[in-house]
């Protein structure tokens, strides 16, 4: 297996009434009523894109560090997401974060 981790902020609408987590590495927002359900739609999200990347580039490109996302985040709260992915054929892989599982 191949895992992909990305750093993402996590935002409160607001109101209130929900969430909204952005990878600002593959310039993805997703959001959700809860924290749990916006993780998890941006879990999808960043699977999606490894896979697209890997099939048409052959790799997935670097993830910023949790360190320089934090240091930008203006106070908001940042999550790290993962994609895992079963093996296939092997590919390049350029994130610094990728751990073969």
């Amino acid at each position: 297996m191949q895992q992909f981790i990305f750093p993402a902020v996590l935002y409160q609408d607001s109101e209130g009434k929900g969430f909204t987590i952005v990878l600002h590495d593959i310039n993805v927002c997703t959001e959700g009523a809860t924290v749990e359900e916006a993780f998890v739609n941006a879990k999808e999200y960043l699977e999606v894109y490894c896979r697209c990347a890997l099939e048409y580039n052959g790799e997935v490109d670097e993830a910023s560090s949790f360190a320089e996302v934090e240091a930008d985040s203006k106070g908001n709260i940042v999550l790290l997401v993962d994609a895992v992915l079963p093996n296939g054929k092997k590919v390049a892989r350029t994130s610094k974060f990728n751990l073969d599982v």
